[in-house]
């Protein structure tokens, strides 16, 4: 039996799940890879009822890290149900929800609801900031984002203030719209959010406008250079709940530079670990390695909502040994984060940003 069968049989069901629960927005993003003409050819059927995703919940025994995402998870009306599925029916040991933060009030108060659903598990929201004013409600289609979502980050910080569980961090997303105002980004992160990250994401997928495809990797780099420097000087911390914040941190800092490894010189600085320990449920059902990779490994409805059965199937072993033959690599950051995880070659370079990270604590106190 190969190596990943293995992984993927002791593990039973992905460690990973990225959870699609949603196909609402509020924004139009020009970046964004999951728009209407995605889902129009990729999904099949009705979006997963709450009955079928206790189901998939009750298949899983250890989930190391969930991510409830869409579209807009918040959208979903069950949202709070859903998470407190997993903390309540599986070993939860982390989640997350990306959110544009566009209603400050719903957001905060159903993230409120899922910190007293989950008490004690972390729960991380990462909210969307492409720019300053102008640059972002172009990039999102909608006036008056980005005063709203400031809004929706200035609550939240009080939320994580209140809450040793609960975090936050901004993110944007490098694209042609926003490339050459990196500097004015990252300045802006530090005025409205001192203490908390930025992760900068690197455009991925079929953007719903084409050109926003078109960047510069030295514009990646530059968020880079500023995001170290901003630990040199001790502005950011990282995360500190639980035992694993803080390797979290220092696996971020890592997966920066294993994102420009696989861009200039095109090829995969860690073994991919898509299809073995981590995947991704669409909200039709459909099963995959990865957002990126179109080879379904089938449909969680045709196995009565169970994903062990469906992820330890011939047809997952199938999809697995294609990653393995081609050698997969990409700049998805959700399974960049298994991949480097799970890699002991990163193992030396993860313990080297842990402790950078651990340096700037000290200085922060």
């Amino acid at each position: 039996m190969r190596v990943d069968d293995t992984l993927s049989r002791l593990a039973g069901t992905p460690p990973y799940l990225i959870l699609f629960v949603s196909g609402k927005c509020w924004m139009h993003c020009s970046h964004c890879w999951f728009h209407d003409v995605w889902k129009a050819e990729h999904h099949h059927g009705e979006p997963l009822t709450t009955a079928e995703i206790e189901k998939i919940a009750r298949s899983m025994h250890r989930v190391s890290f969930l991510s409830l995402t869409g579209g807009e998870a918040f959208l979903r009306d069950d949202i709070v149900e859903v998470a407190g599925m997993f903390g309540r029916l599986t070993r939860l040991e982390r989640y997350d929800i990306p959110t544009s933060g566009y209603e400050p009030d719903l957001v905060h108060g159903k993230v409120r609801e899922m910190l007293r659903v989950n008490p004690g598990i972390p729960f991380r929201v990462g909210i969307s900031l492409d720019g300053t004013r102008e640059i972002h409600d172009s990039i999102r289609g909608v006036r008056g984002s980005f005063d709203r979502t400031l809004e929706t980050i200035e609550l939240l910080r009080e939320v994580k203030r209140k809450c040793r569980n609960f975090d936050m961090g901004i993110i944007t997303t490098v694209s042609k719209h926003n490339q050459e105002h990196v500097r004015s980004i990252g300045t802006l992160v530090e005025e409205i959010f001192p203490e908390g990250e930025w992760q900068v994401n690197f455009i991925r997928g079929d953007p719903r406008d084409p050109e926003a495809a078109d960047i510069s990797v030295e514009n990646f780099e530059l968020a880079h250079r500023m995001i170290a420097d901003r630990i040199e000087r001790g502005c950011f911390g990282g995360h500190d709940f639980g035992f694993l914040g803080p390797w979290l941190s220092a696996k971020n800092s890592l997966r920066r530079k294993v994102i420009l490894e696989h861009v200039r010189k095109r090829r995969a600085g860690v073994r991919c670990a898509a299809g073995t320990l981590g995947g991704v449920v669409y909200l039709d059902g459909g099963t995959y390695p990865c957002e990126l990779l179109q080879e379904s490994m089938g449909n969680l409805r045709d196995y009565d909502c169970d994903l062990s059965r469906l992820w330890n199937s011939k047809r997952a072993s199938e999809v697995r040994k294609m990653i393995r033959r081609n050698r997969c690599f990409c700049t998805q950051e959700c399974f960049l984060t298994v991949s480097i995880l799970s890699s002991p070659s990163k193992w030396p370079s993860l313990i080297r940003e842990r402790f950078i990270l651990r340096r700037a604590r000290s200085s922060l106190k």
